[in-house]
């Protein structure tokens, strides 16, 4: 097995850190989107350094055992490949033979199946996280094919998808929400294609600016009435808070709910007379802003909880932490396989005679 470089030790810690802290940002992550560019481009060793870092991939000095024989592996740095240099002895032939188990540092991971090299994946989930998606400037910038694009964008999504999904509630005893729905996607009656209507449905608490937003378009329901809204409420707004909505009848029972509700009518007003502070004004801002950044030409209703999640990970993350916390929660949605193993008790390890290691 070849000896630890100081480089690996230190990477080494980073990933410990990660482990016990979680979420905890390293100084060196936080960048811009430049400065990230600047950083990784055409530097494989770099890329994989930041990669390991964050617990994406196994490190190559990570002493794993062999989920086989449960010798420690040792690691073929230029295949990426652990190996297995272990032999046994067959307890019938009483002949000596390879455990022969091998496995890519990137079996399981985020990177699995990545054939392309590891600089180009990093500048690709960077331009992911900036506002404006371009499919063509990534082919032509990093030589990759439309179709690899396009995967990869979607492995992106699942990605901030399992972020969403795992916020906390907003709200709580006194704090202020706004609730709200918006048409996103319109009917047409004209000639060509007929696009399916779909509306969206959030919140947004005022202070904080945490929000939530989710189209009705199948999970939660299609209708714009208090059996899909009510169960939506109660489970991205704690209970106790104080809720202002237009006058839609499907927020009739809000206050039977232990929530605070106040209405405003927005037929005659934006803002009930007489008390200013029941208006729907910051998840209105919220509405231009989701169409500014997702509503384009050829939107597709079945990807817009994609879109919508990659909206929410980059505008509620500060972009110096975006791209550590991305790959923070990739390695928790993919963890690995080699880290699995290398957290499981290490197998249990018989006798030569029982055709064990040797």
């Amino acid at each position: 097995m070849r000896e630890i470089s100081s480089r690996e030790q230190s990477v080494g810690q980073v990933v410990s850190l990660l482990q016990t802290t979680d979420m905890a940002t390293c100084s060196s992550c936080e960048s811009n989107y430049f400065k990230i560019i600047a950083t990784f481009y055409g530097d494989n060793s770099r890329a994989l350094d930041y990669l390991i870092s964050h617990g994406v991939i196994s490190s190559g000095s990570s002493r794993i055992p062999c989920p086989k024989c449960g010798t420690f592996l040792s690691f073929h740095e230029q295949d990426h490949l652990f190996i297995c240099r272990s032999t046994f002895t067959v307890p019938k032939t009483k002949k000596r033979k390879n455990c022969g188990f091998s496995a890519s540092q990137y079996k399981g991971s985020f990177l699995s199946n990545c054939h392309f090299a590891p600089w180009k994946l990093v500048l690709l989930v960077n331009h992911y996280l900036s506002r404006h998606w371009d499919y063509k400037k990534i082919q032509d910038c990093l030589g990759l094919s439309p179709n690899t694009v396009c995967d990869w964008r979607s492995f992106c999504s699942e990605v901030t998808e399992q972020w969403f999904s795992n916020q906390d509630p907003i709200g709580g005893v006194g704090v202020e929400v706004e609730v709200d729905e918006t048409l996103i996607v319109r009917r047409k009656y004209e000639r060509g294609r007929v696009l399916k209507q779909v509306w969206l449905f959030g919140g947004i608490e005022r202070a904080s600016k945490r929000r939530f937003v989710v189209p009705l378009n199948g999970e939660y329901g299609v209708r714009r009435d208090a059996a899909t809204l009510i169960p939506i409420i109660q489970k991205f707004i704690r209970p106790g808070s104080i809720i202002y909505s237009d006058s839609w009848p499907a927020y009739r029972q809000l206050s039977e709910l232990g929530y605070g509700h106040d209405t405003v009518n927005h037929k005659k007003h934006f803002v009930k007379p007489g008390q200013p502070e029941v208006n729907t004004q910051e998840v209105e801002r919220l509405w231009r802003d989701i169409k500014e950044w997702v509503k384009r030409p050829k939107i597709r209703s079945i990807y817009l909880q994609q879109y919508l999640a990659r909206y929410l990970f980059v505008t509620a993350v500060p972009e110096p932490q975006q791209l550590h916390r991305f790959f923070i929660k990739a390695s928790k949605l993919y963890p690995p396989f080699l880290e699995v193993v290398r957290r499981q008790p290490e197998p249990e390890v018989f006798s030569e005679d029982e055709g064990a290691v040797a």
